[in-house]
């Protein structure tokens, strides 16, 4: 699922190992994401089929194992289930994190969260109490075994705050509450 060379280029990879490709795009097309190069190539190999304008609605399965897939035309409204075991989620290195704008959690050049100002606590934001992990945080190695060893620091670290100053000022600092 995705639009954007790295989604690109694993499909590419995978259709050598699959007998089905689908590379699922919320975009009209590939022209504006995908180096062109790669966007012929993909048009070129056979297993590899082009969902454009479709969003991945629910996933199926059964103890834990990836069964199929729904996913939905934005083009024609259209639901459909697909028989699948893997799913590669390829959505982009642009963060989501305008909403925090005006929050003072500070951004860096390219939107993402900037911690680490404070050496206790190195995922803690420019806002006390406040921590990022995972890929929003600026400098991360964008991978989710780090953002899991991220999480379980934050756990660490936030209960040292809350230690400090107290569970109901936290609560007032991040909720805005009273």
């Amino acid at each position: 699922m995705g639009g954007g060379n790295s989604a690109g280029q694993a499909a590419v990879y995978l259709s050598g190992q699959a007998a089905k490709v689908w590379l699922i795009v919320r975009g009209p097309s590939l022209d504006a994401s995908m180096s062109r190069y790669l966007v012929d190539r993909i048009a070129a190999t056979p297993n590899i089929e082009v969902l454009t304008q479709t969003v991945v609605t629910a996933l199926e399965g059964q103890d834990g194992i990836l069964e199929a897939i729904r996913c939905r035309s934005h083009r024609t409204g259209e639901e459909v289930k697909r028989a699948i075991r893997h799913l590669f989620l390829f959505i982009g290195a642009v963060p989501n994190t305008e909403w925090l704008s005006q929050s003072g959690v500070t951004l860096d050049g390219k939107g993402f969260v900037s911690t680490g100002s404070n050496i206790q606590t190195p995922l803690e934001t420019s806002l006390p109490g406040v921590f990022a992990i995972g890929d929003v945080r600026s400098g991360s190695v964008k991978r989710v075994a780090a953002a899991v060893g991220e999480g379980a620091q934050v756990v660490a670290a936030l209960h040292a705050f809350l230690a400090e100053v107290g569970n109901g000022a936290a609560f007032t600092a991040t909720t805005g509450r009273s």
